[in-house]
């Protein structure tokens, strides 16, 4: 936990690009409509067949015949069968017709029930309403050339096509729940895997960007520094020095005293 909680920043990048790309690849599907209806299955026996086995029949050829309406055969009979359906919606290739097919039908049988849900997708309402009343009816009237039971087995629709008020392919709720998910499940699995290198290349880029910018500021000049005249040194009176001069005079005066005596004859004798 705390690892997540460190890292917390690469679980939302990894996860909001895993949201962004199921976001690009569901919007960038055409928005399909639906028609749905409910087919029943049901056998012709006698009174005392058991009802086991007679469920048993019914849901094996409820799951035959919802798979049976894939195939080319089943396509080619649809198309023929009065309904006026565009053929130019679908590829003239016959793989690629195939593929567009088994994406604009789905069908799936309730088991036990002999019972069989029918449902088609196609950007137009009343296409896909179109096909579904093609399918059923094909069903219905065909249904004996796809088991050996003969006529003893019956298809009876029970629920009329109904159609959809608003696009239901692709699953947007769907999609971005399980991108979502897938997302989280790779954060947490990439920040395991990789403890010490998970945001190094994307957290310092978060950071600096969420610094908030540092306004430009002049550069301050330095103050020019004024000593005032309480922080100047104070004058010292310093004695005088004694008279240097004085002193070698008074000395020379001594000195020659003795010779002088008024004469001056005596000092030069000296």
């Amino acid at each position: 936990m705390n690892l997540v909680k460190q890292k917390k920043q690469t679980v939302i990048i990894i996860t909001a690009l895993f949201l962004l790309a199921v976001s690009l690849f569901t919007f960038l599907q055409p928005l399909r409509y639906s028609a749905a209806s409910r087919l029943l299955v049901v056998q012709n026996y006698g009174p005392n067949t058991d009802a086991y086995n007679i469920s048993r029949s019914n849901q094996f050829i409820s799951n035959l015949l919802a798979q049976v309406v894939y195939s080319d055969s089943f396509y080619d009979q649809v198309m023929a069968s009065g309904y006026k359906i565009n053929r130019n919606i679908f590829s003239s290739e016959v793989n690629k017709r195939k593929k567009q097919w088994q994406s604009l039908v789905s069908t799936r049988a309730i088991a036990d029930t002999g019972m069989i849900v029918l449902k088609t997708y196609y950007q137009d309402r009343h296409t896909a309403d179109l096909i579904n009343q093609a399918i059923g009816y094909t069903l219905m009237t065909k249904n004996s050339q796809y088991h050996g039971l003969g006529d003893s087995v019956k298809v009876k629709l029970i629920d009329n096509s109904a159609l959809s008020d608003w696009p239901v392919k692709p699953n947007m709720v769907l999609n971005l729940l399980l991108g979502l998910i897938a997302g989280l499940a790779a954060s947490l699995y990439y920040i395991y895997l990789f403890p010490n290198q998970a945001g190094r290349a994307v957290e310092p880029m978060l950071e600096a960007e969420a610094e908030p910018a540092i306004a430009y500021r002049p550069a301050r000049t330095a103050p020019v520094y004024t000593p005032s005249r309480a922080m100047e040194p104070a004058e010292e009176n310093f004695p005088a020095a004694p008279a240097v001069e004085q002193d070698i005079e008074q000395a020379g005066d001594d000195e020659f005293e003795a010779y002088f005596k008024g004469d001056i004859n005596n000092v030069l004798q000296k």
